[in-house]
């Protein structure tokens, strides 16, 4: 180990698998979790375009038919009303008759109190007006012709009161006129009964129609509402999702994937958060740069597989020894750096360095059989005098290791004591 390789911590590697001719932006996110939120958006607008899509058919299609029952409704109220209105066209003349036979008063028989409109009501247009019913059509079709008989029958008899001849009998007036009556009569009242319950029916139906309308933009509510909850879950579920893998990035450009220590750029980013520490609370802190003694010796014996398992358990054991709020971490290969905070003198971290000499030189068992043998040279150096940065105290520290190496490995030395 060289003093140069600490000389910046501020030149970092590029972090692995990154390609540097490719920019941030072109990286893809198709594979990833945050590839998802298009699959959401894409998901989220053809739902959105197939609700709208059915809404308005089913408006469209509800609209038309509401109207057409509208229509129909509407047409069997005036098929109704020109019955009722043909009807009492006919009683008028049916009591103008009689009225006449009981009082011989030809001022009985004027058009003017029989029909109150200049068209009066007829059979035939009460039949054009039922259209496409033939049921109705069919009862309806001996009409014109006992209307033009009672209309005969009262024209006949308006002439013969204007040549002053004899007035009809009574009762062959009476009689005839009553059978046609009554014959139109029952025709009407059955046409008007059936059109009563036809009117019901398309009633009924209308009603029908809206409530149907409503359970179906009900429904189409509910798939809306449903349809949001999906997304917004599915949201919700890739939200959390890419915040875990965010934590999980930042954890793994913090930590070294070998041993799980700290990396490099974990002490570049608290770097001054370690100093600032050390000063707050008043007291020293220390860092120790350890190298591995003839660990080339165990790659090249028993291959890089074993000198990882070597890595391994060297970390475990300089973890051991110290405590959770001291900070340990692995700058590459077989290069260590520990910061110590809160000491309370030299003497203390003195004790910690030949402890950590102490265990790492220690055989480690391989997995295949065999047994590793390695030792550690560490150089300490101690915070903080003012200005002072971390880059400073580790330059000071990898030279006290540069001593300690050159006067023989496996042991430890201070920076001030080296003479660095």
């Amino acid at each position: 180990m060289h003093p140069s390789k600490h000389a910046s911590m501020a030149g970092a590697a590029a972090a692995p698998g990154m390609n540097p001719g490719t920019p941030p932006g072109q990286t893809g996110v198709n594979g990833s979790v945050f590839g998802g939120f298009r699959q959401v958006l894409h998901k989220g607008a053809l739902i959105f375009a197939l609700i709208i899509a059915i809404l308005f058919a089913m408006m469209f299609y509800q609209h038309q038919r509401s109207a057409e029952a509208v229509r129909s409704v509407e047409h069997t109220r005036q098929v109704i009303a020109y019955i009722n209105a043909l009807r009492t066209y006919l009683l008028n003349l049916d009591n103008a008759v009689r009225k006449y036979a009981e009082s011989q008063n030809p001022a009985d028989l004027d058009p003017d109190l029989i029909c109150h409109q200049s068209s009066c009501p007829s059979a035939k247009q009460l039949i054009v007006l039922v259209g496409d019913d033939s049921d109705q059509a069919a009862r309806l079709a001996p009409l014109p012709a006992l209307q033009s008989a009672l209309e005969t029958g009262f024209s006949a008899l308006r002439q013969g009161t204007a040549g002053v001849a004899v007035a009809p009998p009574e009762r062959d007036l009476g009689g005839f006129d009553k059978s046609a009556i009554e014959q139109i009569h029952r025709i009407l009242i059955e046409t008007e009964r059936e059109e009563l319950n036809q009117l019901e029916t398309r009633e009924a139906e209308r009603i029908h129609g809206e409530n149907l309308s409503s359970a179906l933009l009900g429904i189409a509510g509910l798939w809306t509402g449903l349809a949001l909850l999906g997304l917004y879950r599915e949201t919700v579920r890739l939200i959390r999702a890419g915040i875990h893998a965010e934590k999980t990035i930042t954890q793994l450009s913090l930590r070294d994937p070998l041993t799980g220590l700290a990396n490099r750029r974990f002490l570049q980013e608290n770097a001054t958060h370690l100093i600032a520490g050390a000063r707050r609370s008043r007291t020293r802190m220390a860092v120790l740069a350890v190298d591995l003694d003839d660990f080339k010796a165990v790659n090249d014996q028993y291959g890089h597989a074993a000198g990882d398992a070597v890595l391994v358990t060297s970390a475990q054991r300089m973890k051991q020894l110290l405590r959770e709020s001291d900070v340990i971490a692995r700058l590459g290969g077989d290069e260590f750096v520990i910061v110590l905070g809160q000491v309370e003198h030299a003497d203390a971290v003195r004790e910690v360095a030949g402890r950590l000499v102490g265990s790492l030189c220690q055989p480690i068992p391989l997995a295949g059989g065999g047994t590793a043998r390695i030792g550690a040279s560490v150089g300490i150096a101690m915070c903080c005098t003012d200005g002072e940065t971390l880059d400073d105290l580790l330059k000071q520290a990898d030279a006290a290791l540069y001593a300690a190496k050159r006067e023989g490995k496996g042991t430890f030395r201070q920076a001030a004591d080296s003479g660095a």
